[in-house]
């Protein structure tokens, strides 16, 4: 009986408004106390024993008490936490390379290459925890400058069962945060102005390392892009892809809402959906499909709300071409500004810069 119901009886008892049953079992519980008093009276006379003394045996029979049941709730933690651990593993683990674990590790590799202009996931340096319940995946994250790797810090992602309930970013200033994206290519059919930022890059010392984002006039085939910017002191990183949604944002909260998608241009690694020197139409579709079939992983993964991917997946197998609409470049500042004069660029977005 808890403490609260025992006063409300003994208060009832007191005022006789309690029926015969309830006054009887009182009764018999505060005939208990007094045998309770007697014993430890006679305790205290009979045998000598002081107050204290007895004061003392009560607050060791309490201490017993409580550690005899640490102990229980102790073994049981002991016990459960690594059953559940072990369930958590076979959760994630079933099915060898298929698993989930594997499976969520190969999503956010994909989202990054083909939805992070430019940012990449360092193969090496991916790392996985399993609690009960829930397995987090850190990862290194870098940009190509310059034709070097440039690093940029680590992603934690944190999944919860099927969902990825936390995101967290030691390089982003703002987290994974919608005013942290930023919209840096635009279809040249697109209802949105994009502005140029080519001014900034002029204002920058020659020799900086900088990244550019170019907007193209119209898509191009691989093999036109491949002719026309390739062979000069920049490099090439990563290629927008005309998927067909592109033309039809109007305002930059569609951009907010539905992100840029496209490929590296250079090899990435040798387990990526991208593992080639120049990436083929069948590499872009694979990246494409897992991105549809894991879908609400990589939307979670991501700032976004909408990627439309199956959509994208339908327009693209239709036409069975892929078709580029920007390009993602780097080099020094005087290098990237080379390609202002040529009548396939339509806008430049100013994106990393690398201090010499």
């Amino acid at each position: 009986m808890k403490k609260d119901e025992l006063k409300q009886l003994l208060q009832k008892y007191q005022n006789g408004t309690l029926n015969k049953e309830e006054e009887q079992k009182i009764e018999e519980l505060l005939e208990s106390f007094d045998v309770y008093h007697e014993f430890l009276h006679e305790t205290l006379h009979d045998e000598g024993m002081k107050e204290t003394d007895l004061t003392k045996m009560m607050k060791k029979a309490q201490q017993k008490f409580f550690f005899r049941n640490t102990l229980l709730v102790v073994s049981f933690i002991l016990t459960i936490v690594p059953l559940l651990t072990m369930f958590t593993f076979v959760y994630y683990g079933w099915g060898r390379d298929h698993n989930r674990g594997n499976e969520l590790i190969e999503t956010i590799r994909t989202v990054s290459e083909m939805m992070s202009p430019n940012v990449y996931v360092d193969y090496d340096t991916v790392d996985v925890e399993i609690k009960p319940f829930t397995m987090t995946v850190t990862a290194d994250k870098y940009k190509w400058m310059d034709d070097k790797r440039s690093y940029l810090g680590k992603d934690t992602y944190k999944l919860f069962f099927n969902d990825v309930f936390a995101k967290e970013s030691n390089y982003r200033a703002i987290g994974y945060s919608l005013h942290h994206i930023g919209i840096n290519f635009i279809h040249p059919k697109a209802k949105y102005f994009l502005p140029d930022e080519r001014r900034k890059i002029e204002s920058l010392p020659s020799d900086w390392p900088v990244e550019i984002y170019i907007s193209l006039n119209q898509s191009y085939s691989l093999k036109e892009i491949n002719e026309k910017f390739k062979g000069y002191r920049y490099h090439m990183t990563w290629l927008a892809l005309d998927t067909g949604v592109e033309e039809q944002m109007r305002n930059d909260l569609d951009f907010i809402q539905t992100p840029a998608i496209g490929f590296p241009y250079k090899k990435v690694h040798v387990d990526s959906v991208f593992h080639r020197s120049f990436t083929d139409y069948e590499e872009v579709v694979k990246g494409l499909e897992l991105l549809s079939k894991n879908e609400k992983w990589a939307t979670q993964l991501t700032e976004y709300k909408d990627l439309k991917m199956a959509e994208r997946l339908k327009w693209v197998k239709k036409r069975k071409e892929l078709k580029i609409y920007g390009i993602a470049v780097t080099g020094t500042a005087k290098d990237v500004l080379s390609l202002e004069k040529m009548k396939e660029v339509n806008v430049i977005r100013l994106g990393q810069i690398n201090l010499p």
